[in-house]
């Protein structure tokens, strides 16, 4: 899996594409500066299958909107609490932002502890409900990779100050995700800051 990262111009989101050499469909991780992702996907004569959301808040999804209206048949994937933010410019916090941020689309998919999508052959991402930072929070595991949004930033110690917060969650969330890396998930993937590989 070859997976290109994306630096936003809001608060320096990561977004990630996830794409192979034998498959016409990529995916998305999180969905900042749209134009950026139409025109890679574009450029590289792939189709947008979907986009999975780490969480909800307005700088990992103030992209979707015009992403989703260029490439109408994906899906998106959050959490049930990730989709109430979706549809909520107080909740993803974009009525704080110059821009109120409200998602237009109906092509919501909820994903639950441990629910996975195949991606291509032989390929899932497996989700991992990771509350604290956000009640909407999931990482997302893919053969070795570890897609982790704000429940984990190598660089940043996680913020949980915020009305949907929760520290204890958060600790709990961490134990989590050291668990996946113990287990194989050496490739981490945060949503702000440089990828992570352990060795």
């Amino acid at each position: 899996m070859i997976v290109n990262q994306i630096v936003n111009s809001v608060f320096s989101s990561n977004t990630y594409i996830l794409s192979n050499e034998t498959d016409q469909n990529c995916w998305l991780v999180d969905c900042g500066d749209a134009k950026i992702l139409i025109d890679w996907i574009k450029e590289h004569n792939k189709k947008l299958a979907g986009i999975f959301i780490t969480h909800s808040h307005f700088d990992h999804i103030y992209g979707l909107n015009l992403v989703v209206s260029a490439f109408p048949e994906c899906i998106v994937y959050t959490s049930e609490k990730g989709k109430e933010g979706l549809f909520s410019d107080k909740l993803n916090f974009s009525r704080y932002h110059c821009d109120s941020f409200i998602y237009q689309f109906e092509n919501v998919n909820i994903l639950e502890d441990n629910d996975s999508i195949k991606i291509s052959p032989n390929v899932f991402i497996y989700a991992m409900t990771t509350p604290g930072h956000d009640w909407s929070c999931l990482t997302y595991r893919c053969l070795d990779l570890l897609f982790t949004g704000d429940s984990y930033l190598p660089d940043y110690k996680v913020m949980t100050k915020f009305p949907k917060s929760n520290k204890s969650q958060a600790e709990e969330s961490l134990i989590k995700i050291n668990e996946s890396i113990a287990l194989g998930a050496k490739n981490v993937f945060p949503g702000h800051g440089d990828v992570k590989l352990f060795v």
